[in-house]
């Protein structure tokens, strides 16, 4: 089975997300607490499934950011590549809406400015993921509002370090409470594989495999 291109999907699929900007040493930084994936002219409240990924990359998105996570308005976004196989497998699945949660709210793809920010919300005692006990009701009620929970955050030592640090990961295997937790694992890494890897045979890979697991 092949891939689905982007301007199929397009016309199938919208994203929208919920930003947000937090104030750390005088800087501002742009946050993105959730994103969803809707099939156009579906009207469902809840989800088929939450996905976990490490965190939002480059965020091009309109409108007023908020001042936090709790405040923060559903604003349409265009789709990017994960986005577009995830909405494969929606395809696959044939489901019509998908929330997209990460290990960190911080919205930057590159890992090392990515590490720098992290520091800096650390020693500000700031809260940059859902993950973290002060954001435990909401974690909650977000991991509990689909019918399939599904980690996939990737191979990078950042994203390994937080799952481990949140209680998500440990040793190949997802701990406590989140036995039910869905993953295509890499048995010799011990981590949930990312649903976009770099070629177009293993994102389909990617696909046939959650399909199975699913």
């Amino acid at each position: 089975m092949s891939l689905i291109p982007a301007e199929q999907l397009k016309q199938l699929f919208s994203v929208d997300a919920k930003f947000y900007h937090a104030e750390i040493e005088n800087k501002t930084i742009l946050m993105r607490r959730e994103a969803r994936i809707r099939r156009n002219g579906a009207y469902t409240a809840r989800a088929d499934a939450v996905i976990v990924m490490i965190n939002p990359s480059n965020c091009a998105q309109a409108g007023e950011k908020a001042n936090s996570a709790r405040d923060a308005e559903w604003i349409s976004t265009n789709p990017n590549p994960t986005q577009y196989q995830l909405m494969n497998l929606m395809e696959r699945q044939g489901w019509n809406l998908v929330t997209l949660v990460n290990l960190s709210d911080i919205c930057e793809g590159n890992m090392s400015k990515f590490k720098v920010i992290e520091k800096q919300f650390n020693r500000a005692g700031v809260a940059h993921s859902l993950f973290q006990e002060r954001n435990v009701e909401e974690r909650e009620a977000l991991l509990g509002s689909a019918d399939q929970l599904i980690f996939a955050w990737g191979s990078s030592t950042v994203a390994k370090r937080l799952a481990a640090e949140f209680g998500l990961f440990r040793n190949g295997q997802a701990e406590s409470p989140y036995e039910h937790a869905i993953a295509w694992v890499a048995a010799e890494k011990g981590f949930p594989r990312h649903p976009k890897p770099a070629t177009v045979a293993d994102r389909i890979i990617w696909l046939d495999q959650m399909e199975a697991l699913l």
